[in-house]
């Protein structure tokens, strides 16, 4: 082959080759935007009013294409908190939730807990078991899916399949209304 020859092959290999990455990368572009929610990842805030839940009941609601579970705690739930030494991540240091939350009740008014209401093992809907309602356990939540158990504080115990604390969304309490996908301002 002569060197004319080489030189247009080569070149010929190389348009069509950056002609099939343009065409990929259009692609991917075009899909992305067809399978993106409509109006990006943006979270509007939802206002719930919390007069209506009583102590020891809960609200579920969906957020933003989440469950999201709200629990206003009574004193039985309270006590029920498990002991440290029973829990896998006690100091939830590896468990997503907001800057200032306690470790300890996990929520920013100790009688509510607001959590997103799947296991954090495979996403699965969570259940509320009442303080005493089985044998040998103090309650809280139980993954539907493995069975998985958390504490009140929605705290992982030892030996579950999931290995974090229940994920807790932004949020803030003012007074009697909680307000989802709005930070608290630590007043």
């Amino acid at each position: 082959m002569d060197r004319d020859t080489s030189l247009r092959l080569r070149l010929r290999v190389t348009l069509k080759l950056m002609g099939l990455f343009a065409l990929v990368f259009f692609t991917f572009l075009l899909l992305s935007g067809l399978f993106s929610r409509p109006g990006g990842n943006i979270q509007l805030p939802l206002e719930v009013d919390l007069q209506g839940i009583g102590a020891g009941e809960h609200l579920r609601l969906s957020w933003n294409g989440r469950r999201v579970l709200v629990l206003h705690r009574d004193r039985a739930m309270f006590e029920a908190l498990a002991a440290e030494d029973a829990l896998y991540d006690p100091g939830s240091r590896f468990d997503r939730r907001p800057k200032g939350v306690s470790a300890r009740h996990r929520g920013w008014a100790p009688e509510w807990l607001v959590i997103y209401a799947e296991g954090t093992d495979l996403g699965c809907d969570l259940e509320v078991v009442p303080p005493d309602a089985e044998a040998g356990w103090e309650g809280g939540f139980r993954d539907r899916c493995r069975g998985g158990r958390y504490d009140f504080a929605g705290r992982v115990y030892k030996g579950q399949p999931a290995m974090r604390n229940l994920e807790i969304p932004p949020h803030r309490i003012e007074g009697a209304r909680l307000i989802l996908g709005e930070a608290h301002t630590g007043r």
